[in-house]
Order: C-alpha cells, then structure tokens, then sequence
C-alpha cells in the first residue's frame, strides 16, 4: 500500500487561533526613546541581597537538578504563606514562574469541551490556556460602569452543566482592583457542591495598597493558588513561581505535567529564593507598596489635572485604567500615543467591558511619568 506524504504544515486545532497579545504587539512596536505605559513588569531593581545570594550560590555551590516538585525547604517555606490549608509541602509545586503554574492547572483541569469562566476585563493569557487545554472560553462581567467590581449575578449566570473551572485574580490585571472577602464568599456559595475548579491567580497579592488581600483558598476548598516572586521582589527574569493546592491528586498531577515540561525551576533561582521571606525581603516588599502607591495617586491626579479624564483608583498591583470613551475608540488612542513615544495598552486587549479604556502601568518614575502624559496630551488633543 502506498501512502502519500503529505508536506505542508498542519496547525494543531489547539493552537489555531493563538497570537500573541495586543500587550506584546504595541511593545514591539515602540518607537526609539518610548515610554512604557504598557508592560506589567516592576521596574524597580531586584533587591541586591537576593542579587548577591544567587551569585555566591552561582560561584561555591554544585547546582544540578532539584527534585521536579523544587527544593523541600521552599516548598515548606510556600506552603506557611497558607497557614488555613496547613499543606504539607506536597501541596507545593515549585514553578518556572507563575505563567508555567497557571498553564498546568489549566491542563490539569480542563478537558476538551469544558467551559472555563473567565473575568471580563482580564489578563488574555486565561483565554489562551483555555483554548491550549482545548477548553470553551466563557466571560463573567467586572462592569467598567460599577469601577470593574465583582458582580455575583452575573458570575452566577454563566456556570453550566458544562463549566469545569472558573479564575480570579486579586489584585487585578488589568484593573488594580481587589477581590473582597465577602465576593469570595459569594462565589464559595455559587460553587458549592458544583465540583468547579477555582484557579486564584494571585501574582499580586503582596502589592496592595490598603488591607492585605485574602486568598481565595480561605473560602472554597477546590482551590488551586497561582503565584509567584516575579511582582512583589521584581524578580520576573529568575522564573519562580509556585501552584499550590489542598487536594492531593490535582496537585500531584500539576507536578507530574511540571516534570515532563520544565523538569524542575532553576536551582539557583529556587536556592536564593529561601531567603525571599525574611525580614530584609519584607521590607523590600513594603518598600515596593509604598513607591507604587504613591505612583499611582500621582498618575490617577495627573490624568485629571492635564488631561482631564478619569483612571480608576488602583488598590493594588500597578495599574489604572484610564477612561477614554470621550475621545473615540481605544484601539486608535493607543496607536496615536504610539506614535507620540508613549506606550499604551487598549482596554479591549482585556475584554469587551474594558473597551474604550488604556491599561497604563506606573512602573516609570514620576518625571517620566509626567513627560508621557505630556507626550499624550499633544498626540490627543493638538490639532
């Protein structure tokens, strides 16, 4: 029998449909001497005793492979962060950032034909690892008209029969806004008895500008963490990041699909990161809170004085986002700002709730901060 070859490259039907974010696609684009409104990335340094660490451990110490889970004593060290699961460490994966732990959960949960509900605004990564995990994308609103809050009527309208997961995030990106515990408890009580997955993606629960925000996984039990050091000590190149859950069979199957993607995280990035909880990386994380707040209420006040439009009032994480419905469309502001040397993001980049909002990160100091309002105020409102 004869078989014919077939030579053109076939996508795979998981991956067809999948480009990279509006997020990458305005930062390739910068023009020279741009700046950045757009990427989620601390510019404040990495702390230089973590630097320090991980270059004696770099210099004196043998670094093979750790076990695919990571080292014991960071896992203990992850799992204390939750002291109402008391994991063991089992409980913890360590993780080549936090990106690598959502992607597995994601694949650990999500069977083809399974709907996953997702925020709307929201990091576009769910959507994407829904879509790997040949999962149905399904939005719950944050309506921009109620400051992007939760809504628990319309949460609840869109589980079905068919819904396998659900996601949250707090603080938010894009939003900067954080969850409470009362909307945890709420959809605790929606989810009770359902068997749905909740995914808590809490990237930045350690940059919080007024009460620390509480983990979902204090109010449902089916809760798998997702989070990581790449915000909160400005380590997001080191690639360390964790999924940690109370139920052992999900867990072990994330650290089984751990082990055959990534092996293990970096051994130096997971040996310098032991110290990553002690009073000197406390303090670097509350030094971290203090600079982004402040850079927040001076960006949400310079929007308004120079501009003369709205940003919401971040709560955490480093992000506003800027109302711009008044002057058309956000697609076509960002791309005027663009033009001018400043990078945005489109709200729709998010989802449809955040239409006709700019995403605008205040990693930049206040001077340049200050400049690229400037730089957007000529390239809106010149003639």
């Amino acid at each position: 029998m004869e078989v014919s070859m077939r030579k053109e490259f076939v996508l795979p039907r998981r991956m067809r449909g999948l480009q990279p974010t509006l997020i990458r696609q305005f930062f390739e684009r910068a023009l020279p001497d741009s700046i950045n409104f757009g990427l989620g990335e601390p510019d404040l340094p990495t702390p230089q005793f973590l630097r320090e660490e991980a270059a004696r451990i770099a210099r004196d110490e043998q670094n093979g492979y750790t076990s695919h889970p990571g080292l014991p004593a960071l896992r203990d060290k992850i799992a204390e962060q939750y002291p109402h699961l008391e994991l063991p460490r089992t409980g913890v994966v360590v993780t080549c950032g936090s990106q690598e732990a959502m992607t597995d959960a994601f694949m650990c949960c999500i069977d083809q034909g399974d709907e996953v509900l997702l925020p709307d605004p929201s990091f576009p990564a769910y959507d994407a690892c829904t879509r790997i995990a040949q999962g149905v994308p399904v939005y719950y609103r944050m309506p921009a008209d109620g400051e992007f809050a939760f809504d628990i009527s319309n949460f609840r309208a869109q589980i079905t029969e068919r819904t396998k997961a659900a996601v949250v995030i707090s603080p938010s990106n894009p939003t900067g806004k954080i969850m409470t515990a009362d909307d945890y408890r709420q959809i605790a009580e929606a989810l009770d008895g359902t068997g749905i997955w909740l995914l808590s993606d809490e990237i930045y629960s350690d940059l919080y500008f007024g009460e620390r925000p509480v983990s979902a996984s204090e109010f449902y039990d089916r809760t798998i963490i997702i989070s990581g050091l790449s915000k909160s000590l400005s380590m997001t190149g080191w690639r360390l990041g964790w999924a940690a859950c109370k139920d052992p069979e999900m867990i072990h199957a994330i650290q089984v699909l751990h082990g055959f993607t990534t092996v293990c995280t970096s051994t130096i990035t997971q040996k310098a990161s032991l110290i990553a909880w002690s009073d000197e990386a406390e303090a670097a994380k509350q030094y971290a809170r203090d600079v982004y707040r402040k850079r927040g209420e001076f960006l949400v006040d310079l929007f308004e004085k120079e501009l003369g439009l709205r940003a919401t009032s971040p709560e955490g994480a480093f992000y506003t986002m800027l109302d711009v419905r008044a002057l058309g469309d956000d697609l076509d502001i960002a791309e005027k700002c663009l033009q001018n040397r400043v990078v945005t993001v489109p709200g729709v980049a998010f989802g449809q709730e955040a239409k006709g909002f700019l995403r605008i990160s205040f990693c930049n100091t206040e001077d340049r901060m200050a400049e690229g309002v400037q730089r957007m105020k000529r390239a809106l409102f010149s003639a």
